[in-house]
């Protein structure tokens, strides 16, 4: 950067995003729509103050262009980004949505939900299963459609027998295949009735 400029790196970039095709690791952004980002992220607001970057960024709806000004090895350009609402891994609300599940064996899968840990009570964050809070607070998706599947409970029946204890347990594996969604695992599961058993990777 020369002495007269100013901007903040790029840390991190969410994948599923638009940024995520033209902006890179590392790269600094310079302007925000032509306003210049001062190195502590701040740009002009209302006569002499400051105010954070993320204001100009809140300011946008879903569908809205953006430009930055962009430094990357000593070149500098501009780039349009496309605004649009984070794609959460783990949805944090279920608005006028009905629970989804899927029930194979007495198994029930369900996708993980915020609002499925919130049934641990106010203190939900240190009630809940670790490793569940964990991937619901910090995953990201890294493809179109990915969801969490767990199993949640077993409802206990002599076809099950030795498994009624199993519950909040991540599927990653199907019959040798990644579990991608609940729509994913019953679709292998229906595929896998033609075989004497179905094999779980938890």
């Amino acid at each position: 950067m020369a002495e007269h400029e100013s901007g903040i790196l790029i840390s991190k970039i969410r994948p599923l995003t638009d940024a995520a095709s033209k902006l890179k690791r590392h790269d600094v952004i310079l302007t925000i729509d032509g306003q210049t980002v001062a190195n502590d992220g701040t740009v002009p607001f209302r006569n002499r103050e400051r105010i954070s970057f993320d204001y100009v960024l809140s300011n946008k709806y879903d569908g809205d262009s953006m430009t930055l000004g962009i430094l990357r090895d000593n070149e500098r350009f501009d780039v349009d980004v496309i605004a649009a609402p984070l794609k959460q891994l783990v949805p944090i609300q279920m608005y006028d949505m009905l629970p989804r599940y899927f029930i194979y064996a007495g198994l029930v899968f369900v996708p993980l939900t915020q609002p499925y840990l919130h049934e641990y009570g106010e203190d939900w964050y240190n009630q809940s299963p670790r490793r569940l809070c964990d991937r619901a607070l910090f995953w990201e998706a890294k493809e179109e459609g990915q969801e969490l599947v767990i199993l949640s409970q077993v409802l206990q029946d002599k076809v099950n027998q030795g498994f009624e204890t199993l519950c909040n347990l991540m599927v990653l594996e199907c019959n040798g295949v990644k579990v991608k969604s609940l729509n994913h695992l019953a679709e292998l599961m229906e595929i896998g009735k033609t075989t004497p058993f179905q094999n779980l990777l938890l």
